[in-house]
């Protein structure tokens, strides 16, 4: 319930940023045709000419504002910041309104476009505030309050408490301290150690966990993340205690208290439908294109070695699933399909014609059947052995929340160069920040890497 009502809060924002929009052009509009700007200026295009402009406008002061962190359901400014982003926001909002119809070569009325921009400034503005207000009602209610855990008793903690509790006003309950070691302070109760975090979350009912404790080493911030908790927790570490594995600091999450979240969440739109329709239609394509190559190296396999030129190896997909994932062959028969990759191509299992596709990365051509079929995808963190994911620690099998990729970070950044531990945070940054984008940068960078076969072996 409580998390209900804080979505449906920030929902009636989108909607009172929209009405304020709506409301500004009626009454610019009514200046202009019936006030006092009628009396020296021409009457100006009927009001349907505009109305088809309106949702537009909308449409762009929403993604604007967006873009400026104003909709972050759990982004609590202070009034004075939210109203200085907000007014920074229209004002580029009404710089590109302009841009957009000196582009469109139509002569809107000068004077309603500054009215509507002037009087966005005032009821958007108004209508937040009136936002804020029934947020208010609801917090002095205990609904709609953002409870927060701190992992961590000592001096970066109690900083950051010091810190939760001026942004009280504004929902923020600082619920107690996790520490192992720690006795408790006034002010600064100790309410558990970490292996009591999941009964904690749960009877608490924390909302977010701040990781404000230095001494804890990447593997242990990991194995706490690992711990079985309720997703819609979100986890941030405060300062500098954390790095790659987020990829995204956002240091205004709450002012003045730089942090960076880990794990967002996976239901973002590329991760999704998307995603699959660009897998499909790109390695189809490249299927199509590289059929010719498939024959010949087929037949090199065959004709100085022997069959089979295909072999088929057991791997770990998305949440865990195995699937049948398809090479051409590389090493002398009779090599055990699981044995460790080589490191070198010295390795005496390599045949000939195999070094050839290694170094250029042919061998992993049939994988674009693995990406058509669904097991795979384009993009995404390497698809590991069974018996390698078996001992995985919790931590170590977040990297299976997405589909295993043809290439990916751990590639282009490095290849088999780098270590396993290496390789899995590159994999969580890459599972942090999905993209159309990130996926054409790391496909694009594949291309050089295997022509020149960089850290291939």
């Amino acid at each position: 319930m409580n998390k209900i009502t804080r979505n449906n809060l920030n929902y009636l924002t989108y909607v009172s940023d929209i009405l304020g929009v709506i409301f500004s052009f009626f009454v610019a509009y009514f200046l202009r045709n019936f006030g006092p700007f009628r009396i020296f200026l021409e009457e100006v295009q009927p009001i349907y000419v505009y109305l088809y402009a309106i949702p537009f406008a909308a449409f762009l002061l929403v993604i604007i504002f967006k873009f400026s962190g104003l909709y972050d359901e759990v982004k609590k400014a202070r009034p004075f910041t939210e109203f200085f982003i907000c007014t920074k926001s229209i004002f580029l909002w009404a710089l590109f309104i302009m841009a957009g119809s000196y582009i469109y070569k139509y002569d809107y009325s000068r004077i309603i476009v500054l009215l509507t921009f002037f009087f966005s400034l005032i009821f958007i503005n108004l209508g937040r505030a009136l936002v804020r207000y029934l947020k208010k009602i609801y917090l002095k209610k205990g609904i709609g309050i953002t409870r927060i855990l701190i992992i961590g008793a000592g001096r970066p903690a109690r900083e950051l408490a010091r810190r939760l509790i001026s942004y009280s006003s504004i929902g923020y309950e600082l619920v107690g301290f996790i520490d192992d070691k720690a006795l408790n302070r006034k002010n600064f109760p100790i309410i558990g150690k970490t292996s009591d975090i999941p009964k904690i979350i749960k009877e608490k009912i924390i909302d977010e966990v701040y990781i404000a404790d230095p001494t804890l080493s990447h593997q242990q911030i990991l194995q706490i993340m690992a711990l079985p908790i309720n997703k819609e927790v979100r986890f941030r570490v405060v300062s500098s205690l954390f790095g790659l594995v987020s990829g995204t600091v956002d240091a205004s999450r709450i002012e003045n208290i730089p942090a960076i979240e880990l794990w967002k969440s996976s239901g973002m739109l590329w991760p999704g439908l998307a995603k699959r329709i660009f897998d499909i239609f790109f390695a189809l394509g490249l299927y199509i294109f590289t059929s010719p190559i498939w024959l010949i190296i087929s037949l090199a396999i065959i004709i100085f070695d022997e069959p089979p030129a295909l072999i088929k190896q057991k791997r770990v997909g998305l949440m865990g699933r195995q699937f049948s994932m398809l090479k051409f062959r590389t090493m002398k028969k009779g090599t055990p399909k699981y044995a460790d990759s080589p490191r070198t191509f010295k390795d005496s299992r390599i045949t000939p014609i195999g070094k050839f596709l290694r170094t250029t990365s042919l061998d992993e051509l049939p994988q674009l059947l693995n990406v058509i079929k669904g097991d795979m995808s384009m993009v995404g963190p390497r698809p590991e052995m069974p018996q390698k994911v078996a001992g995985y620690m919790n931590w170590q099998k977040k990297r299976l929340e997405v589909k295993p990729g043809l290439t990916g970070l751990w590639q282009i950044l490095g290849r088999k160069d780098l270590p396993l531990e290496e390789n899995l945070e590159y994999d969580f940054y890459y599972i942090n920040n999905q993209s159309f984008l990130l996926d054409m940068v790391i496909i694009l960078k594949t291309i050089p890497l295997v022509l020149t076969g960089k850290g291939a072996y």
